[in-house]
């Protein structure tokens, strides 16, 4: 199972944030690392449900 994506570190999500980067947001958190955390979420969520839907696909 892939790691927790609250426990991975800024240089795991580089890549991911250098997409999402807005240099001049006025937002009081860390706008680029909590959306990155979410995107990574959903796309952990996103696999593990294909791999559901893929097993009822396999025995209906």
């Amino acid at each position: 199972m892939p790691k927790a994506p609250i426990e991975k570190t800024r240089e795991e999500y580089a890549e991911l944030i250098e997409h999402i980067s807005l240099p001049d947001s006025p937002v009081g958190i860390d706008a680029k690392l909590t959306h990155a955390i979410i995107i990574d979420y959903l796309q952990q969520i996103a696999s593990r449900l294909s791999k559901i839907e893929s097993q009822f696909s396999r025995n209906p």
